[in-house]
C-alpha cells in the first residue's frame, strides 16, 4: 500500500472536522457519537481517534480552526498604545460582525458552540476554554478602554470595567439573537448599528 503523506493526514482531518460541523450541528453534541462523525466523514472510526482522542479534542480543534486565527486580535491592539481605543474598539467589533454575516463556518461553530453544547461531562473543558477567552477579552477591553480614559475620551458616565462588561455583553446578546432569528436577523446591519450607537454613548461630546 502506499504510504501516507502528510497532506493525505491533514486531508482526513479537515474531512473530519468538517463532517463534526455538519453532524454536530445537526444533532448536538452530546446526542453525536464519534462513529456518527466517521460515517459522515467516510473514514474508519479508527482514523477519527488517531486524528482526536475524543469529542473534546474535536471540539477544541473544530473551534479553533474559525477563532484562533482572531483571538488574538485585542491583545495585538492593547500593545499597539494607539491613539484612538474607542475607533479601534469599534472597528473591531464591526469586523466581527460583519465576519458572522459572510462566514458561514463561523457562524455553524458558534451555534454549536452557543445552541447545541451541553456543558456537562467530557464537554466541561470547552466551558472552561470558552470563560478563559471571554476574560482575557474582557480585560483586554477594559484596557483599551482604560487608554482612552487616559486620552480623555471616553465620557465620565462609564468607568473602562462597566464599559467592557457592557461591550461583551452587547456582543455576545447580539450574536445569539442573530443565530436564534436566523435571516430575520442582519448581523452586517442590525449588529453594526446596534454597537456604532453603543459607541456614541461612550464618547465625549
Amino acid at each position: 500500500m502506499p504510504r501516507r503523506t502528510k497532506l493525505d493526514a491533514q486531508k482526513t482531518r479537515d474531512a473530519i472536522l468538517d463532517a463534526a460541523e455538519k453532524v454536530f450541528y445537526a444533532r448536538g453534541v452530546s446526542r453525536t457519537s464519534m462513529e456518527q462523525i466517521a460515517a459522515s466523514a467516510r473514514v474508519t472510526r479508527g482514523a477519527v481517534y488517531w486524528h482526536f482522542k475524543d469529542k473534546l479534542e474535536l471540539c477544541v480543534a473544530m473551534s479553533d480552526r474559525v477563532f484562533l486565527p482572531h483571538e488574538d486580535m485585542l491583545t495585538q491592539m492593547v500593545a499597539q498604545n494607539s491613539t484612538t481605543p474607542l475607533r479601534d474598539l469599534r472597528q473591531a467589533c464591526v469586523h466581527s460582525l460583519k465576519m458572522m454575516a459572510t462566514d458561514a463556518r463561523r457562524q455553524i461553530v458558534v451555534s454549536i458552540l452557543n445552541l447545541r453544547c451541553e456543558y456537562v461531562e467530557e464537554m466541561v473543558g470547552i466551558m472552561k476554554r470558552k470563560n478563559a477567552c471571554k476574560n482575557k477579552m474582557l480585560a483586554d477591553s477594559e484596557k483599551m478602554f482604560a487608554r482612552a480614559r487616559r486620552l480623555k475620551m471616553l465620557s465620565p458616565i462609564w468607568t473602562p470595567r462597566r464599559a467592557a462588561q457592557a461591550l461583551q455583553a452587547l456582543m455576545m446578546g447580539l450574536i445569539t439573537l442573530g443565530l436564534e432569528q436566523g435571516k430575520k436577523f442582519d448581523f452586517a446591519t442590525i449588529g453594526v448599528r446596534c454597537v456604532e450607537s453603543f459607541f456614541d454613548s461612550l464618547t465625549v461630546n
